[in-house]
């Protein structure tokens, strides 16, 4: 039996166990082999200039045949080393060509979102779970995730411009993005996002949610219990709003600005231990880059004591250390 009679499975299962200096030659041998090679080659790219690669673009906008076979694509442009608007137009129709992407990270200058328009028009993706660009979100990332029925993680506007905040924020569909789970970005796109729809996970970047922000988080159609977030506030006030309003959180991250540079006193920890206690489902908590520790309460496995005073040098066994009486308030 010849190689060119085994099934198509068969061989793209031997193709999987190839070098890619392989594969490269495989790609040259015959038509029949080729596709195989190139199904393998393709199927993730990683471009940058750091890899010397940026020239894949090239090759993905002039093959279609060959963009079809990509399902994850990553690209990160450094803004010291900029390329020609004309390798963006290349992108651009790189983009329409890869209908069947399942992850696409666009790491580029922030202003030219508009390679994602010419694909917004003509097809959909509806094989994309995963989406990452350092664009902000308007009107072409709108238009784009209209396109991304099966998406389920999404990072947009993770910094955004004055210019971002001041302009008026792009018509995203209801029926947009119905399953999104996890969203990382901004709290002023979280807001147009996030309400009602599936998510779970909210990673805030750039400036914190105000107290007006956190109800319209927790709009999402099931319950949030992943939030990460920067605050400009005292930390316990804001502890206790995101209690009021997403109180089945699981994992908790807080940035907060407000006094960066005092020592936290014995009553603040108190104070946090508190209103942690009031998180049910809490099992784990960090405030400006300290772990807060915790430990199961006697007699209810389901409630968790928080630290409620500052960690000293002991000599106990790490346990002690961190679960000791003396530093836990027994709630």
């Amino acid at each position: 039996m010849s190689m060119h009679s085994l099934p198509v499975e068969l061989l793209d299962s031997i193709a999987q166990h190839l070098s890619y200096s392989s594969l490269a030659a495989l790609a040259q041998t015959c038509s029949t082999l080729c596709p195989v090679a190139q199904r393998v080659l393709y199927c993730s790219v990683s471009a940058s200039a750091w890899s010397q690669n940026l020239c894949v673009v090239d090759t993905l906008a002039k093959k279609p045949h060959v963009a079809r076979f990509v399902r994850s694509f990553y690209i990160a442009i450094d803004s010291l080393a900029p390329v020609f608007l004309a390798y963006y137009r290349q992108l651009a129709k790189a983009i329409l060509n890869m209908s069947e992407l399942t992850s696409l990270s666009l790491l580029v200058d922030s202003s030219v979102s508009w390679v994602l328009k010419e694909a917004s028009s003509r097809i959909h993706f509806p094989h994309l779970l995963h989406f990452t660009c350092s664009f902000s979100f308007d009107e072409n990332v709108a238009r784009f995730l209209d396109r991304t029925p099966s998406l389920l993680e999404l990072e947009v506007d993770s910094i955004p411009t004055v210019f971002t905040r001041n302009s008026p924020p792009p018509y995203l569909a209801p029926t947009s993005i119905p399953q999104l789970e996890q969203f990382i970005g901004s709290s002023r796109t979280a807001k147009l996002i996030v309400p009602g729809r599936p998510v779970r996970s909210i990673h805030l970047n750039g400036g914190g949610p105000m107290e007006d922000d956190i109800p319209l988080l927790a709009r999402s159609t099931v319950p949030v219990v992943i939030l990460a977030a920067v605050t400009n506030g005292p930390p316990v006030p804001f502890l206790e709003t995101l209690h009021r309003h997403v109180p089945h959180l699981v994992y908790l991250r807080v940035m907060s600005t407000k006094d960066i540079f005092m020592a936290p006193t014995a009553e603040f920890y108190e104070q946090v231990a508190s209103v942690l206690t009031s998180f049910t489902e809490l099992s784990a908590f960090e405030l400006s880059g300290m772990h807060w520790g915790s430990q199961a309460k006697q007699n209810d496995g389901a409630k968790r004591v928080w630290q409620s005073a500052p960690l000293q040098t002991r000599n106990h066994p790490v346990d002690d250390l961190l679960f000791g009486s003396e530093i836990f308030l027994a709630y």
